[in-house]
């Protein structure tokens, strides 16, 4: 609610603090401002390929998480279930 307001609290200024680098970044994609931070935004709006490699390197890693998720939700629906409580009770 405070950052639709734009009242700061110690819960939303560090997502205001971000929004405001988001924001920069946007801007010095489109202009000719450049920051240390923005190097990587340009290299990759300038030539994406370079980053495949990253990318088809990254997959086996995220094929694996989904795997040990999956087993983390069986064990917790295990844990549910000797409640002997349902959602309405």
């Amino acid at each position: 609610m405070s950052l639709k307001i734009n009242y700061p609290t110690i819960a939303s200024a560090p997502h205001s603090i971000v929004n405001g680098f988001k924001n920069l970044l946007a801007i010095a994609a489109v202009t000719d401002i450049e920051f240390e931070e923005a190097k990587t935004l340009k290299e990759y709006l300038a030539d994406p390929s370079k980053f495949a490699a990253a990318v088809s390197a990254a997959a086996p890693a995220a094929a694996a998480a989904p795997a040990a998720a999956e087993v983390a939700k069986e064990e917790s629906e295990s844990e549910d279930d000797d409640m002997g409580f349902g959602l309405f009770d």
